[in-house]
């Protein structure tokens, strides 16, 4: 792991947008992650790359957002711990998307395989009816008597 990570904190998500291109096309750093909070309110950019280029991506970022009057905070974390990465989900990124990350996963997700022809599949369906389950009841629950 010999990279650093950079973390620039802005408010609003249009801001946030803004200031993660100038920070892109200042240094050669890789997008990873980014946090909102507050409905959008908050926003926090994480970016990674050697130590020098982070550094270079985060003050083009902290010049934006001066300029724009929203930072609320900025860093550069040097060789992070391990534990860091956990707390940022960088440490998964060899893993298989899951049903929690799966929102978020980009490029093609495995879809399971179809064992029957779609016309093979309509057919039977129509020859079955459709059960609806029973209306459930609103309001106050029903006494029950001993």
């Amino acid at each position: 792991m010999e990279y650093s990570l950079g973390l620039v904190e802005v408010s609003a998500l249009g801001n946030a947008i803004i200031m993660l291109d100038d920070m892109l096309k200042a240094a050669e750093v890789e997008f990873v992650a980014t946090e909102r909070k507050l409905g959008g309110r908050l926003v926090t950019i994480v970016v990674r790359g050697e130590l020098t280029s982070v550094q270079a991506s985060v003050d083009a970022g902290v010049a934006r957002a001066k300029r724009c009057e929203c930072l609320k905070a900025s860093q550069v974390i040097a060789r992070p711990h391990k534990e860091i990465l956990k707390f940022l989900h960088l440490d998964e990124e060899e893993k298989e998307p899951n049903s929690e990350f799966a929102g978020t996963h980009v490029g093609a997700v495995n879809a399971p395989k179809q064992d029957k022809k779609p016309a093979e599949t309509a057919a039977k369906n129509a020859e079955q009816p459709e059960e609806k389950p029973a209306p459930r009841r609103r309001g106050r629950p029903k006494k029950t008597t001993n």
